[in-house]
């Protein structure tokens, strides 16, 4: 979302305070500033559906991860009433009352029209490599480039730059940072493409990707890897039990392999892989190269703790 030069000053210290952390470290943190007495009514304004559950809303100017007990969508706004800040900050859902609506926000209604009617972003994303023969260390830099600099994590990245924490120049090589006013000349106008007040209507596509990613939990990615070798890139983090776990789902169709479908998962303990492939034989080619991956990973401080690869018309 595109902020204004003239205002990025006064937005980002904002931006900075209400970033999205682990939820025991939100409430904990803005339960120090709610001060509200138990039984006091306040008004949630839920931000976005979050896997688990959970929700992202905001409360008295704060952003919490909450459990609620109803369905209910980005632009509502309930009823809540404080219980309790110890152990953790804790709230009582007021449910509607037959017959009645909750109200949708001008912002949730704006968001909602965004979901809908926002263009997606380009279906191939780019390509990582001029040619194979660079290597696999460059590929894997240039796709983190893609992945950091591809505009869904902008303001998360604005706010690291009002604190110091990352370099203005990288922030401007994001798409919403192309179009500031520091790289245009800083006079010119919009020539008409402001949204209503809220966002430049060429960012739309990344805050449509930002809402699906927001509610969904995938970052995907697909692209080329290099000219003619398209790869389609999905990571996905979860947390259980307090353990975090990565998963990256990889798909590419290569000229010896065929197409080969990778899941990995990568846990404190190590990495497990598993690969499955469309064309017979190519799971045991890939077998012959676990000995390789697994220095290779180790190398990295990784371990292998696991390794499958399978044909897809036959057992493991």
């Amino acid at each position: 979302m595109l902020i204004n030069d003239e205002v990025q000053r006064q937005v980002l210290p904002v931006l900075a305070r209400t970033t999205v952390a682990p939820p025991v470290e939100v409430q904990q943190r803005a339960g120090t500033q709610l001060q509200l007495n138990p039984g006091q009514q306040v008004k949630a304004e839920i931000i976005a559906n979050l896997p688990n559950n959970l929700y992202l809303a905001r409360v008295a100017g704060e952003l919490f991860k909450l459990e609620i007990p109803l369905n209910v969508q980005p632009g509502e706004t309930l009823e809540m009433t404080f219980v309790s800040a110890d152990p953790k900050v804790t709230f009582n859902v007021l449910r509607p009352e037959v017959g009645s609506s909750v109200s949708l926000s001008s912002l949730g209604k704006w968001l909602a029209s965004v979901v809908n009617e926002a263009p997606s972003l380009p279906l191939l994303q780019g390509t990582l490599l001029e040619n194979p023969l660079q290597g696999a260390p460059l590929l894997s830099e240039r796709l983190k480039e893609a992945l950091a600099q591809g505009g869904l994590f902008y303001e998360a990245h604005l706010a690291q730059w009002a604190a110091g924490g990352r370099p203005l120049a990288e922030v401007l090589k994001e798409p919403q940072g192309k179009l500031s006013r520091r790289l245009r000349g800083g006079d010119e106008g919009d020539n008409g493409t402001a949204g209503p007040g809220i966002a430049d209507n060429r960012t739309l596509p990344f805050i449509k990707e930002q809402l699906h990613l927001l509610n969904g939990g995938v970052l995907a990615w697909r692209g080329e890897a290099w000219p003619g070798q398209e790869m389609n890139l999905a990571v996905t983090v979860r947390e259980e039990s307090g353990e975090r776990e990565v998963e990256s789902n990889l798909e590419v169709t290569l000229p010896r392999l065929g197409r080969v479908a990778a899941t990995l998962r990568l846990t404190a303990e190590g990495v497990k892989l598993e690969l499955v492939c469309d064309q017979a034989g190519s799971a045991g080619i890939l077998k012959g190269g676990a000995a390789e991956l697994r220095e290779a990973l180790l190398a990295r401080g990784l371990s292998l703790n696991r390794m499958v690869a399978r044909d897809a018309e036959t057992a493991e």
